[in-house]
């Protein structure tokens, strides 16, 4: 009776834990176990969403994105991984100890990333189980050198890194979608018709404001220059001083670099920032024939010299911007309310972020003019002890070229999604600046720096310029150096009614000292090259 009751129970117990256990395994860890059959006997493979091209402002391509394949291993399944080995260090020409190692482990493992049709069918050729391939996408840049610093690039993940490709990621970027495959035990993989699949979904189509023939005309002269000057980098961009847009915006360095000077680098912009002084002063009521002495060329403020290139006698408000006067801007300076200057400074959009859509863009420096020394404030007045970029010093003279009204900075000219636009851009007003006599005065002013002043080398016969040159000394451990200079010149024409607005910069020529002999000459370069692209005669203009 009590072997009976003992067996039974001995029974009841085994019976109880086996069901126990089988309850446990398909009810409450269903989920884990359902998930290790899966692994072992399906396949998600990701199907990447085509990248969304990037165009110009005519729908030339800049950026596009190719179909291509990503190669991978599973050494498990291989029937011979000594062959594998070999074979895979062939066709990678890679050394075989990489790939011996990777075949060792037995872990998965990326062999080839970004390969074309014809490589991925070498590889199915060896007809080794344990190689699968994935799709993948192949960022393609026209042009890549003239645009890299304004595009920027993509990583592996076919994630923006730089530049545009950054900033517009998310718009780019296409959404990943996926396919389940069943795979039998040799690893083999196959279709099967009830398993989840999601369609991946592309990116949009982004179309700059940028017209590829102006970025080339613009990239080919400033690399001559440089080249020709020995200078460190080269740096220009053309706007339409109407609407905002940037035609063209090209960085060159000697070392290659990829970074965006235009937006992303300040500079004292030295006498191109005498702008803000003449409208200062006119504003105030000054006449553009005011005589001022120049006391020989020469000024001291608390012990500090301060020269002219040469002594320019008595000149005219006028002359003094026409011939590049410090001290004509000193003592012109020298009545201004320093809190209501500064807040002009403030208004042509120096210190302030542009807005415009790019990661990575400074916004300058400018001292609080309660504590700026008198010698700060009067080189203040001549471009030195503030730092801009070049984007905010070309749209300064936007202001003055469009009428007086400073407006943003566009890029993007149109975001498309399967050919239907989800973005177009607008030209946007930010402020007025001055109005418009005032903007016509200091118009007037600037034609005459290329028509008898420091601009003279940028002249074209029929053509009314308005422009500034600029000749800016480095600051190298808080001195100003005599050797390392930044060359400027910005100018906008024709003058009457502006179509085009060059800013062009010279990062420490060799050969020349001056903007007048080096900067001026690629904005003629440039200008002409407009004038004849257009076919305009603006001579009757």
């Amino acid at each position: 009776m009590k072997r009976t009751r003992f067996f039974n129970f001995a029974l009841f117990a085994i019976s109880a834990i086996f069901f126990g256990y089988l309850f446990f395994m398909q009810c409450i860890k269903y989920r884990h176990y359902a998930a290790i059959a899966n692994k072992e006997h399906q396949k998600k493979i990701i199907l990447c969403g085509t990248r969304g091209n990037i165009y110009d402002r005519n729908g030339l391509p800049l950026a596009t994105s190719e179909a291509c394949f990503s190669m991978f291993c599973t050494p498990r399944y291989s029937p011979d991984k000594k062959n594998l080995t070999r074979e895979l260090s062939v066709l990678t020409r890679k050394p075989r100890d990489t790939f011996a190692h990777l075949v060792g482990e037995g872990k998965f493992f990326w062999v080839e990333k970004k390969v074309d049709l014809a490589k991925k069918e070498k590889y199915l050729a060896l007809d080794d189980p344990s190689l699968g391939f994935a799709h993948d996408l192949n960022r393609e840049y026209s042009m890549r050198v003239m645009f890299e610093s304004l595009i920027g690039s993509c990583g592996a993940d076919n994630q923006g890194l730089e530049g545009l490709e950054l900033y517009f990621n998310e718009y780019l970027a296409g959404k990943s979608g996926f396919v389940v495959y069943q795979k039998d035990p040799t690893g083999e993989i196959f279709p099967y018709y009830n398993y989840p699949e999601k369609k991946p979904e592309p990116g949009s189509d982004i179309y700059l404001t940028i017209d590829l023939q102006m970025q080339t005309i613009l990239y080919t002269n400033l690399k001559e220059y440089m080249a020709q000057e020995e200078a460190l980098g080269a740096a220009g961009l053309i706007v339409q001083p109407r609407t905002g847009e940037i035609l063209a915006l090209v960085n060159i360095r000697q070392n290659g670099s990829p970074r965006n000077t235009v937006i992303c680098d300040e500079f004292e912009p030295g006498s191109t920032f005498k702008l803000t002084t003449l409208t200062y002063a006119l504003l105030k009521g000054a006449k553009e024939n005011d005589v001022i002495n120049t006391d020989g060329g020469k000024i001291e403020i608390n012990g500090h010299r301060i020269n002219d290139f040469k002594n320019y006698g008595v000149v005219s408000l006028r002359q003094a911007i026409a011939h590049s006067s410090n001290v004509a801007m000193v003592k012109t300076a020298r009545g201004f309310d320093r809190r209501d200057f500064f807040m002009l400074i403030q208004d042509f959009g120096f210190t302030q972020p542009t807005g415009l859509e790019f990661p990575g863009e400074i916004k300058g420096r400018l001292a609080d003019p309660e504590n700026m020394r008198d010698i700060e404030y009067a080189t203040l007045s001549f471009g030195q002890g503030v730092t801009c970029n070049l984007l905010q010093l070309a749209f300064a003279y936007q202001a003055i070229a469009n009428g007086g009204v400073l407006q943003k900075p566009l890029i993007v000219r149109e975001i498309k999604q399967d050919k239907r636009s989800r973005y177009s851009s607008r030209p946007l007003r930010i402020r007025r600046v001055v109005d418009e006599d005032i903007a016509s005065r200091i118009t007037n002013i600037l034609c005459s720096v290329v028509d008898e002043g420091s601009g003279a080398e940028a002249r074209i016969d029929g053509v009314k310029i308005a422009g500034k040159t600029g000749t800016a000394q480095k600051v190298i451990d808080g001195i100003y150096s005599n050797s390392q200079i930044i060359t400027t010149f910005v100018g906008f024409f024709p003058a009457d009614e502006p179509e085009y607005l060059i800013a062009v910069m010279l990062d420490e020529p060799k050969k020349g000292m001056w903007a007048s002999t080096i900067a001026a000459p690629i904005f003629k370069r440039v200008a002409q090259s407009l004038c004849q692209m257009n076919g305009v005669d603006y001579a009757a203009r």
